[in-house]
């Protein structure tokens, strides 16, 4: 049998193929693994921001038949106020209020009696008035507001006619 006289790659092209070879892929396993890690902070920041605006929490302090603007109407009004040991502000001027699990329209409460739900939103501890026009409430009615981060609470509606 008739060996033939093959050549090889010389070591020293070898080597130099072979360190190029792993710093392509000690780089592209970097960009990997970077992007990975900021994809995930971006994640864990989101939901972190989530968990604490799932977290803050409010009371309907009183809801109850009104004539809130003497029109021989009766109205249901509403005075809810954030927890004081919240710790963000509440937007509510795009809360949504339920009447016995009815959507209703409302507005905020204008008057001597405190801010108007529709153009604040409630630091911890502050309080607004809102009010459900033109709807006669009977015993047993209650009033359910829930903000847009989740939070709902619901109320008996006082005062009311049989």
């Amino acid at each position: 049998m008739e060996v033939k006289n093959l050549k090889g790659v010389s070591p020293v092209i070898a080597t130099i193929l072979m360190v190029m070879i792993t710093v392509g892929l000690v780089a592209f396993s970097y960009t990997w693994f970077m992007s990975l890690g900021q994809t995930s902070q971006v994640k864990v920041g989101q939901q972190m921001t989530q968990m604490e605006k799932s977290q803050q929490t409010f009371d309907i302090l009183t809801a109850y038949k009104c004539d809130h603007n003497n029109d021989n109407k009766e109205d249901v009004c509403f005075q809810i106020r954030a927890s004081p040991i919240n710790t963000l502000t509440i937007p509510v001027s795009n809360m949504s209020v339920y009447i016995n699990d009815v959507p209703k329209n409302w507005k905020g409460m204008n008057g001597a009696l405190g801010a108007n739900c529709t153009n604040v939103n409630l630091t911890p501890g502050a309080t607004c008035y809102g009010v459900v026009e033109n709807y006669s409430c009977s015993i047993g009615d209650t009033i359910r507001i829930v903000i847009p981060w989740g939070a709902e609470k619901i109320r008996p509606i006082t005062g009311c006619s049989s």
